[in-house]
């Protein structure tokens, strides 16, 4: 089972201590940074998540059956989006993503991670572009259609970047397609695999990881990287989630720790806490030992 870690400011000593490094280069906020090209790091590119061209362009954002925009905060509290939306089929906006990726395939870069490559909920995009879109597309099913819209368009980057493409998915194995326009298996013809985020404040309890997962593990043709959120949770919370998903067959773990300082507490923990270090030891799961004796002993 690989080690990876998401880092949003680069360190390279952290960085060769794992298997797969990602690195936001183009985030759901509309912040970008300019790609240094390195082979090793797996640059993370937010497709129609982006805060500030929802923004600064109202009509490109998606529109909800009942009228409401896809955005942030007060202006649409009954969804709770994190952050705002732009419709799939603004043209504008896939060819500056587009070029984003080419001037990436142009550069030191061997993969490539996709971020918010879906519809923002089952109720969008109603908007004047994607009317018109299904009303010409000749699918009579509109599921269908919104489905097929997020697969060419992941068709088309595979082929213009030319290298091995992962991409973010939803943590909902049953509704993904219904909801997002996102079908596992038809993606799995474009990309080496899929990362599923189990964000959770505490990892108090687990039991949903257990629930996802095993859902998750048999619904995907390709393998599945889960990414776990170290920022707030304590030390042990996050092992606690370790051990859960080390039950599973899956490719491996992604710490979202966009500093790189939390994972070098929790090392830190695993190797002079004595609890901690006699209760990981002696875990019946051997990938996570296996894991956690890794963290102890390369991070410090």
């Amino acid at each position: 089972m690989d080690l990876g870690i998401n880092l949003h400011r680069f360190d390279s000593e952290i960085a060769e201590q794992f298997d797969l490094v990602l690195y936001p280069i183009r985030e759901v906020t509309g912040r970008t940074k300019v790609w240094f090209g390195n082979s090793k790091i797996r640059p993370v590119v937010s497709c129609f998540g982006h805060t500030e061209a929802a923004m600064k362009f109202p009509d490109w954002v998606a529109v909800s059956d009942d009228g409401l925009p896809a955005l942030p905060g007060r202006r649409n509290l009954r969804d709770g989006f994190a952050w705002g939306w732009v419709c799939p089929n603004v043209e504008e906006h896939r060819r500056s993503l587009l070029d984003t990726i080419v001037q990436i395939a142009s550069r030191d870069c061997n993969s490539l991670h996709l971020d918010s490559v879906q519809f923002p909920e089952a109720n969008y995009c109603h908007c004047h572009r994607c009317k018109a879109k299904f009303a010409q597309s000749g699918i009579s099913d509109w599921l269908d259609w919104r489905t097929s819209v997020i697969n060419d368009w992941v068709a088309t980057l595979t082929e213009k970047f030319g290298k091995p493409i992962s991409l973010t998915v939803h943590p909902d194995p049953y509704f993904l397609r219904e909801r997002f326009g996102v079908d596992l298996k038809q993606l799995a013809n474009f990309v080496e695999w899929f990362m599923v985020p189990l964000y959770c404040l505490t990892y108090d309890l687990t039991y949903w990881i257990d629930t996802l997962l095993y859902a998750f593990v048999r619904l995907s043709p390709v393998p599945i990287f889960v990414e776990l959120y170290t920022v707030e949770p304590k030390a042990f919370g996050v092992l606690k989630a370790m051990a859960t998903v080390a039950k599973y067959p899956v490719a491996g773990i992604i710490f979202y720790d966009p500093k790189g300082e939390r994972v070098l507490e929790i090392a830190k923990i695993l190797r002079e806490d004595k609890k901690v270090r006699e209760i990981v030891s002696s875990h019946p799961n051997k990938n996570f030992r296996e894991l956690t004796q890794r963290i102890a002993e390369s991070l410090k």
